[in-house]
């Protein structure tokens, strides 16, 4: 699994897909996109057309694209720590503390 951008979930309950993924995915104005559950991951899939026989020939070029892409981002990103478990307890601490500030948060939201 590779990072390829960030968006921000608003205050209308609407996530926006960040542009190189819209354009990997082939997106245009009014097109659908769906969403699965798979082994606890949420998956974004463009929703296409099946023809005749069940085939999916945009939904194999998207597939294409986006495993290419994904092939080119990988070992970019450098690795923090050496070890194993000195990484896991650090992202433990710091998972933490960010989930606090986030209900701390939430409840100053839920006063407004």
């Amino acid at each position: 699994m590779v990072l390829i951008g960030k968006s921000k979930f608003d205050g209308n309950r609407r996530v926006s897909i960040i542009k190189e993924l819209a354009d990997l995915m082939d997106l245009i104005d009014g097109d659908h996109v769906e969403y699965h559950i798979e082994d606890g991951e949420v998956i974004v899939r463009k929703l296409t057309t099946k023809y005749a026989g069940g085939f999916d020939i945009e939904g194999e070029e998207i597939k294409k694209r986006l495993s290419d892409y994904e092939e080119s981002l990988c070992g970019e990103s450098p690795e923090e720590f050496a070890d194993p478990d000195e990484a896991y307890k650090f992202a433990k601490e710091q998972y933490a503390k960010d989930k606090a500030a986030r209900q701390l948060l939430k409840k100053e939201m839920e006063k407004k």
